[in-house]
């Protein structure tokens, strides 16, 4: 199985001047942030996620004061504002309750036997994450990512999502 990401939250403002900044979690971004391996910041107009060096934690669990290996300055953080760092690692990936967006992206979804289409992109959202489906004929149909309305099939990388619900 490929490594997955897991997005830990969204650079937040600067701190200082030495290039610091605070970490806005997401849902699970604490764990994800303490168990990473690997670090990666995915801008929002970048090609993909970039791999990173986490020089400096500090802060509160609740609010994180991080800094990067090669930002050193105040504009340098202000620059990275609203990218979203991304952590990778072999206890991440390993537990159960949790899918890297990165294998659910793509995924054939599925209700009643008829086929939805497939997942674009993984929306997180405080309460519970929300897949995005697009349709094979465009448009495109939001589901909450919940156990109870969605079955996941690893293997065969498909989504089922519960009869009824759309």
């Amino acid at each position: 199985m490929a490594e997955g990401l897991w997005a830990c939250g969204t650079i937040g403002r600067a701190h200082g001047l030495d290039g610091g900044f605070y970490l806005e979690l997401l849902p699970g971004g604490q764990d994800y942030l303490t168990g990473g391996e690997r670090f990666f910041v995915d801008r929002p107009d970048g090609e993909g996620p970039e791999p990173v060096v986490v020089a400096h934690r500090g802060g509160t669990g609740d609010r994180p004061l991080l800094r990067l290996a090669g930002v050193d300055t105040r504009d340098q953080a202000v620059a990275l504002h609203g990218a979203l760092l991304l952590a990778s690692g072999a206890a991440l990936d390993s537990g159960v309750d949790h899918y890297p967006v990165g294998e659910l992206v793509g995924c054939r979804v599925v209700s009643s036997g008829a086929e939805l289409g497939v997942v674009a992109d993984v929306l997180l959202n405080p309460a519970h994450d929300i897949l995005e489906i697009a349709a094979p004929g465009g448009g495109r149909t939001l589901v909450p990512f919940v156990a109870d309305l969605v079955e996941v099939d690893r293997g065969a990388r498909v989504i089922t999502v519960r009869e009824g619900l759309l």
